[in-house]
């Protein structure tokens, strides 16, 4: 939309110079959408989109303008539609247009369905949690919408098995007193010490999935890092929501990151 709008205006004001309209066109219009399309990214990653922006954008004009010019589809489209709009347009031709275009839609979002499912974004990841860490993997979701409720930060998910590997025994027991508090109604828990560094670090996340709604336990980790294979990314003081079963079937991720984690 924004391209559009910029061409629009660049048409109509025909007395900018060739300068002006080179700067507004291909430079400024290109930068507002490539920044809207793909958001905040590194130098290096941005330099990148604009040369694929350029080469696309002159190919695809340099077929359409061979096409046109030649072609007989330049005569067609100066007489198409003489008399009456669309008067030398049968219905047979329409329908035969749309019988084409359905299939071939279906057939290329089958192919960008499967390109994604073999491109998933998996990353190397690192739990670190006081003098203890481990490595993981992570799928990076984008359905991913979980927030600490109260400090309004992101969460990630993190299968109980892993988590168990990194977790002291103190915090092993306050996780357990959690889940008694979650499953009991009647637990008391005025015997917690609230004062103590373990329980600080436990929060409590609500969800909903499905239709279903219910609270997650989750643990405040000191530092998350996230391998991207250009950098790492370090995310501090990141709550962990720990799952009971296990997120991936085939063992290929532990952990289901938040998109905010890496700046998406």
């Amino acid at each position: 939309m924004v391209g559009g709008i910029f061409a629009a205006i660049t048409g109509t004001l025909l007395y900018l110079n060739v300068f002006l309209r080179f700067l507004f066109m291909n430079i400024l219009a290109a930068l507002l959408m490539i920044r809207i399309a793909f958001g905040k990214l590194s130098k290096e990653d941005f330099l990148k989109q604009v040369i694929v922006l350029y080469l696309i954008t002159y190919f695809v004009g340099g077929l359409v303008n061979s096409i046109y010019y030649h072609t007989n589809i330049r005569m067609a489209l100066i007489n198409f539609g003489k008399g009456l709009p669309f008067s030398n347009i049968s219905w047979k031709f329409v329908v035969r247009i749309f019988l084409i275009l359905i299939p071939l839609s279906i057939f290329l979002l089958w192919l960008l369905r499967c390109y994604k499912l073999r491109t998933s974004l998996t990353y190397d990841v690192t739990l670190v949690l006081q003098d203890r860490s481990i490595k993981t993997k992570g799928l990076m979701d984008t359905g991913n919408c979980l927030y600490d409720p109260i400090y309004k930060k992101p969460v990630m998910v993190v299968e109980n098995s892993l988590m168990e590997q990194i977790l002291s025994p103190e915090l092993i027991q306050c996780l357990d007193e959690a889940k008694k508090y979650l499953s009991d109604k009647n637990y008391d828990i005025g015997k917690w010490d609230i004062e103590n560094e373990h329980i600080l670090r436990l929060r409590f996340i609500p969800f909903h999935s499905l239709g279903k709604t219910g609270m997650m336990i989750g643990i405040k980790l000191d530092k998350v890092l996230i391998d991207t294979g250009k950098e790492t990314i370090c995310n501090e003081k990141v709550t962990a929501a720990i799952y009971d079963n296990r997120l991936s079937t085939g063992d290929d991720y532990q952990v289901i990151l938040h998109k905010e984690l890496i700046g998406i």
